[in-house]
């Protein structure tokens, strides 16, 4: 599709938690778009992005992808219904954000790059980690050698939830539940970022105590020879981090703080020390920020922002629907992994 001109005119399709807290709000205030509706079947959902957006709210998302003024949608659905929907909204001529992962299923991932492919629409996944400042910077100073080759890069994922607060869907893994799908797959699509290398390996094993598959332990080997040992959990305290082992020093990013942590080996005598990396303008203004909003997160409004300028013809700063695809094939090999108690080859991207 050739690039949009004027304001981008956007629908929202699913309204429930990020759509409420992120998609909707941030919609609202993005320079260059306009939110225009939105859908979602349930009543209630419906009701508080109807008080929140001002803007016509419908049941069914056939009738928002029918409007002839909506240049794009956010779908922001539970996971097993990301492929029929970015299937349709391709169909109708939509371009479309597609919160992450791309599917549940390799099979249903492969028909939403086709459908985008065949109608020419302009798509991007939802991995918002890409554009946020801190992130950014860690990638720059990885990139210019600040701690030298990585050997290895720890993370882990935990989002501890009451079982009452958790939507239905998210408690199986036939409906897209489980932290792999849910939260592994942002670090499995980070870690390919930052390295700008592939996954030829994976190694896993998931436990199952509340919800179906609410903790997990992830091990990747990478191309360029790093491994990757990750935990991911609904049961355990609230942590967002991916620490990088280099040979002259640790950098470690962490979403709940305002800043990195790089720390390399003291010129004189034995131990460590902080490196100093200045930060840049987009990093400082979000510190500001931080001070007086500790859960402050410009990631979203960023992830949309970008998406409009990509369909305005500028660069691609997002993650693809084939970056979603070798996300998901990650989280499936991992998901075979722990079902045989074997580790498992990935095939080449």
């Amino acid at each position: 599709m050739t690039a949009e001109t004027g304001p981008i005119r956007f629908g929202v399709i699913g309204c429930g938690i990020i759509a409420y807290w992120a998609h909707l709000r941030e919609l609202r205030h993005l320079k260059n778009a306009i939110l225009v509706a939105a859908a979602d079947p349930d009543a209630g959902a419906r009701q508080r992005a109807s008080r929140l957006a001002h803007v016509p709210v419908y049941e069914h998302s056939d009738e928002l992808l029918q409007r002839d003024d909506i240049d794009a949608v956010v779908i922001s659905a539970p996971t097993h219904l990301h492929a029929q929907l970015a299937v349709a909204a391709a169909k109708a001529r939509k371009n479309f954000y597609l919160e992450k992962p791309i599917a549940a299923t390799a099979q249903d991932a492969h028909c939403v790059i086709a459908a985008a492919q065949e109608a020419g629409v302009s798509a991007a996944i939802g991995f918002n980690r890409r554009v946020h400042p801190l992130f950014e910077q860690a990638r720059a100073l990885i990139a210019a050698g600040r701690i030298g080759r990585i050997r290895a890069v720890l993370s882990t994922f935990c989002e501890p939830a009451s079982p009452a607060l958790v939507p239905v869907w998210k408690r199986q893994r036939l409906t897209g539940g489980g932290v792999l799908l849910d939260l592994a797959s942002h670090h499995v699509d980070l870690v390919r970022w930052f390295l700008n290398c592939e996954a030829t390996a994976v190694d896993a094993r998931l436990s199952t105590e509340i919800s179906e598959d609410d903790s997990a332990w992830l091990r990747l080997s990478m191309a360029d020879g790093t491994e990757v040992s990750s935990f991911f959990s609904f049961r355990a305290g609230l942590a967002d981090f991916l620490e990088f082992i280099g040979e002259r020093g640790t950098l470690r990013v962490d979403r709940h703080r305002r800043s990195l942590s790089v720390r390399i080996g003291r010129r004189l005598g034995y131990g460590v020390k902080n490196h100093l990396s200045f930060p840049g303008r987009e990093v400082l203004a979000y510190q500001m920020v931080r001070l007086l909003r500790p859960s402050y997160d410009p990631s979203y409004r960023r992830a949309l922002s970008a998406f409009v300028e990509l369909l305005h013809g500028g660069e691609r700063r997002l993650a693809s629907l084939h970056d979603g695809l070798r996300s998901l094939q990650t989280v499936l090999a991992a998901e075979e992994s722990a079902r045989t108690q074997r580790p498992m080859t990935l095939a080449s991207a």
